[in-house]
């Protein structure tokens, strides 16, 4: 990271999600986490995403369904995408 290159808080902000869902390669991480704590707006947008993906990690439960069930709700769901 360049240190005379001013801050952008909307490229920070945009590499949120892929930071908290590890898809970041080592090198990216690095330089994204040394940005974020360059600004307390971004760190603490960042603290909230992450709080909340926490929240639901915990919450929601995924369940097995019938594979008739899938099949019906994506044939539903393709024929209200054509009207």
């Amino acid at each position: 990271m360049n240190p005379n290159k001013p801050h952008d808080c909307s490229g920070v902000i945009s590499r949120v999600f892929l930071s908290l869902d590890g898809e970041l390669s080592k090198e990216q991480e690095k330089e994204f986490l040394d940005e974020l704590n360059r600004c307390s707006w971004c760190l603490e947008h960042y603290h909230i995403e992450q709080a909340f993906k926490e929240f639901l990690c915990k919450k929601l439960n995924k369940k097995e369904v019938a594979p008739t069930l899938v099949s019906e709700i994506k044939d539903k769901i393709k024929n209200i995408s054509i009207e």
